[in-house]
Formats: structure tokens, C-alpha cells, sequence
């Protein structure tokens, strides 16, 4: 009897399950972030008082898109969003759970605002109580920048999605990883673009492509913007963003500190001064010459470049970074296809080029990229032509020779 169940008992044990399956539960609570005044990116970073840390004590809310988050382990409890108006550095008390291309809301009440090491940041956010999240896969396309544009104007290049092209890692080539992901120390590599300029790329020894070899090509670097104290700073995002696969100038920076190498050469044709180097007032070094010790001296120095084959480029040019002082006669640039490499520079036939030259006050300028298309042969030599007067002279300054074949 005990193995038997009746059809009318079973018919009512079927109808208690089904019942008790539609069972109401309580809801979720739903996270309620308030909204308060609604500012954009540039009214936040305006609300920011020099050297002071502002504390949010009101519901301000701002709205962005995630332009890096934390999934590479280049950063670390941080995110940068951006809107139409600039960009903002969030820090956070946990994982926040961004991703690039969310499209959040941010109530910044009870964070702080303040600099650190110069760099802008609004501070001790909760991603919970602080966040919302509108929407995914709103990819922003990096700003197609120059390095000079950046390094013209920090405030304003802090937290920005940049794209440089024509970029080369100084470094490239030598086997090299982007940090130290053993030890997981975060290191430096040096970056420069066509024209001579250079930014540092700080990578954080705990990214997941730390022990990735930096490439030793040319093209296009992708990353997000920093500033640490009086410098600025290239953060990847993905190396897969970067295409840096082409041919790699030759660049002269001096930081060996020799004139000579590499195949350089000096010519002094008047005067007891010639080029030296120096890291005077600079974090690396770069070559310089006067014609003043206690009075000007009639002086003609040269600086020559080894030679350079041209017989198969399409478009070379030339650039370099050059700064001045005092008063004086204008440094000269110069290309031969005649000249021998070890004779004085007037037994070739020397051809002006046009550069950029520094005002004075030390300042340093690009000279721009110069075209040497004029120059295709198999024997090409650039030189750098001082010259002072028993009267006067400038103080002239070189770094970061590049030579485009």
C-alpha cells in the first residue's frame, strides 16, 4: 500500500509544487546613483584649485567614455574617459569593471580632486556608489597628433588618446621589453616622431605584455597621455595598436656623449673651439658650441654627418632639434654629394638647406622636416656649419639628428 499514490493525491501533490514554484521574491534592490548638477570634463577640471586637494561634497555628475581601463595591467584600480570636451584621470578605491568603450556616468561626490606629481586626477572613487554604466562598445578613434603639440601645451594633452605617426622607439632593435614583468618593475623607453622630438613610454612591469620586445620598426603608436612632473608620458593601452613595422631612420642624440661616433666627423677650419657635448640644464645630453671663453674668437667649425647612400629613396629629409643664445651669425645646414669624408669642407660643393633655427633663450624648436629629394645619390653628407666673429657669436645647441632614407 505504502508503494501506491492514489491519481486524486497525486493530482494535488503536482498542483502544490506548481504552486509553491510561483513563489514571489523580492526584488533586487536597484544601486541609485543621484545625478545632481551635470558639468562636462572641462567644467571639472576647472573646478580644480593650484595647489590645493578640492573635496566633492555635492552630487555632480559628469558623463564619458572609457578610453583606457585596467584589463592590461597597465594601470591599476584607474581609468581615463573622455568627451567632447577633454579627458579625465579616475582613480578608484577597487576594480572598477570598465571597459574601453563604456559609456558611464560618473557622481563625483565625496571624491577629491587634486595633482599629483602634476598630474590632474579626481581621486578615492568607489566604482559601486559612484557609476553607471549607459552603454557598451563606444570606441573613440585616437587624435592624430604631432609630439611638439603635446609637449607646446601639458595641461592640455593630459589624459588624451593620441596617435603618432611616423614614430620609432630609440630603443628598437635591441631586443628589448617594454618593462620588467620578472621583477615587475615598470621601465622607460623613448619614443620620437619625424621631427625630432621625443616623449618618454612608461610601462607598468605587471602589464600583461610587459616582457613583450618594443618593435624595432616605424609607424604608428597608439596611447593615452600622462604627465609626471615636468614631463609627459606615453601609456599603451594594447601593443596590438601599434603598427610600427617600416624602415628605421638614423638618429643622432649624443647621449653616448661623443661628437665622433657612429661615423660623425668635426672640421675646424678657424678658431681653438670645436663641438662638444653637454647635458647643461637637459636629462640627456646634446652637442653645443661658443666662441666665447673671456672674449669672441673668430671661429668656422663644422659638424659632418657620415654618408649617406640615397641612390634607391624616393623621398629623404632630414631633421633635428636645435636651441641658441646671445648674438651672433646663424647656424648653417648644408648637404654635399662630392665631398670625400676627411678633407676640409671646401674642397666640396656644399648646397644651403632651409631650416627652422631657434629665437634664442636656450629655446629649443624643431628645424622641421627638410626634403633632400634634390639629393638622391649614392654619396650624400649633411653638415652642421658654426661661424662667429671676433665680435660676436651664438651659443648653438644640436640633438636628435634624424636622416629619413
Amino acid at each position: 500500500m505504502k508503494n501506491l499514490i492514489k491519481p486524486l493525491s497525486l493530482f494535488f501533490v503536482l498542483t502544490a509544487l506548481i504552486s509553491s514554484c510561483k513563489k514571489d521574491f523580492d526584488d533586487p534592490t536597484v544601486k541609485v546613483v543621484a545625478t545632481g548638477n551635470v558639468l562636462t570634463i572641462a567644467q571639472v577640471r576647472a573646478l580644480y584649485q593650484p595647489g590645493k586637494t578640492i573635496k566633492i561634497t555635492q552630487d555632480i555628475s559628469v558623463y564619458g567614455v572609457v578610453i583606457m581601463d585596467e584589463t592590461s595591467g597597465n594601470l591599476y584600480k584607474e581609468s581615463f574617459i573622455s568627451d567632447e570636451t577633454g579627458s579625465l584621470y579616475l582613480r578608484f578605491t577597487t576594480g572598477s569593471g570598465l571597459y574601453v568603450g563604456d559609456s558611464i556616468r560618473v557622481n563625483l561626490n565625496g571624491a577629491k580632486m587634486l595633482k599629483y606629481n602634476q598630474m590632474f586626477q579626481v581621486d578615492s572613487l568607489h566604482p559601486d556608489n559612484s557609476v553607471v554604466k549607459l552603454s557598451t562598445q563606444n570606441f573613440k578613434a585616437p587624435e592624430v597628433v604631432s609630439l611638439s603639440s603635446l609637449l607646446g601645451d601639458f595641461d592640455a594633452a593630459q589624459g588624451k588618446l593620441v596617435q603618432i605617426d611616423g614614430a620609432f622607439f630609440a630603443e628598437g632593435g635591441q631586443g628589448l621589453s617594454y618593462a620588467d614583468g620578472d621583477s615587475q618593475e615598470a621601465l622607460s623607453r623613448y619614443l620620437f616622431d619625424s621631427y625630432g622630438d621625443d616623449i618618454e613610454v612608461r610601462t607598468s612591469g605587471y602589464a600583461n605584455f610587459a616582457d613583450d620586445t618594443i618593435p624595432a620598426g616605424k609607424g604608428v603608436f597608439v596611447g593615452l597621455v600622462a604627465q609626471y612632473n615636468d614631463g609627459l608620458q606615453l601609456i599603451i593601452r594594447d601593443p596590438q595598436e601599434l603598427d610600427m613595422t617600416g624602415e628605421v631612420p638614423t638618429l643622432k642624440t649624443f647621449d653616448d656623449q661623443s661628437i665622433t661616433s657612429e661615423g660623425w666627423s668635426t672640421q675646424v677650419v678657424t678658431g681653438p673651439f670645436n663641438w662638444s657635448t653637454t647635458d647643461q640644464g637637459s636629462s640627456s645630453h646634446y652637442a653645443a658650441l661658443t666662441n666665447y671663453a673671456s672674449g669672441n674668437t673668430a671661429s668656422e667649425v663644422w659638424l659632418i654627418s657620415p654618408s649617406f647612400d640615397f641612390s634607391n629613396s624616393t623621398a629623404p629629409s632630414l631633421s633635428f632639434k636645435n636651441a641658441s643664445n646671445y648674438n651672433g651669425p646663424d647656424l648653417e645646414v648644408y648637404v654635399s654629394t662630392n665631398y670625400d669624408g676627411t678633407s676640409l669642407p671646401a674642397t666640396a660643393s656644399w648646397s644651403p638647406l632651409s631650416a627652422t633655427l631657434s629665437g634664442g633663450g636656450f629655446e629649443w624648436v624643431s628645424s622641421g622636416g627638410i626634403n633632400l629629394s634634390s639629393f638622391l645619390g649614392a654619396n650624400t653628407y649633411i653638415a652642421f656649419k658654426y661661424t662667429g666673429t671676433s665680435s660676436d657669436g651664438k651659443t648653438w645647441e644640436l640633438d636628435n639628428i634624424i636622416i629619413n632614407k
